[in-house]
């Protein structure tokens, strides 16, 4: 899959290769990180992880992901966005939000 079929609304998380790349204590290249990103994003895309959320639910989904993605441990970040949503009014399906957020975590192995 390359970025052109990728799911528009994904993109921004091959913008995080930057990010993590300038972070003190990084360890790969910029390169590898592109990579890793890239690779992310194929598979929240082939998890279907935004399906059938809304504009701005998904926004709020991968606005999140791009956050936990850059944490020390994205798997407990991921796992407590999708238990903080249910207790937010943020979102217009806070079930499917926190869905999105459970398969996101399952699409990437975490």
């Amino acid at each position: 899959m390359s970025a052109s079929d990728l799911d528009p609304r994904l993109r921004p998380v091959l913008g995080l290769a930057e990010e993590a790349a300038a972070r003190p204590g990084t360890e790969a290249d910029l390169e590898t990180l592109q990579e890793i990103f890239a690779e992310a994003a194929m598979l929240l895309d082939l998890g279907n992880v935004l399906e059938g959320l809304d504009e701005h639910d998904a926004r709020g989904v991968v606005d999140g992901l791009c956050r936990d993605l850059l944490t020390e441990d994205p798997s407990q970040s991921i796992r407590a966005h999708a238990e903080s949503v249910l207790q937010s009014d943020s979102s217009h399906d806070p079930d499917g939000v926190a869905v999105a957020y459970r398969m996101a975590a399952y699409a990437l192995q975490l």
